[in-house]
């Protein structure tokens, strides 16, 4: 799978979409939610939970 980078345009997409919700990211979570993408772990609920309580996956 195609790594995915803070400036490529699926990534665009989904900041512009989130914004349509008046939802947003800031840069520090940005770059979480791409470790995540990229590190090819199936996304969960738990799993969202984990890295916004302790900041990376374990």
């Amino acid at each position: 799978m195609k790594q995915i980078q803070l400036n490529s345009p699926e990534f665009n997409r989904v900041l512009k979409n989130l914004q349509f919700e008046n939802l947003s990211l800031t840069p520090t979570l940005q770059k979480k939610v791409l470790e995540i993408v990229n590190s090819g772990i199936q996304i969960s609920p738990t799993i969202s939970k984990e890295v916004l309580n302790n900041g990376k996956v374990q």
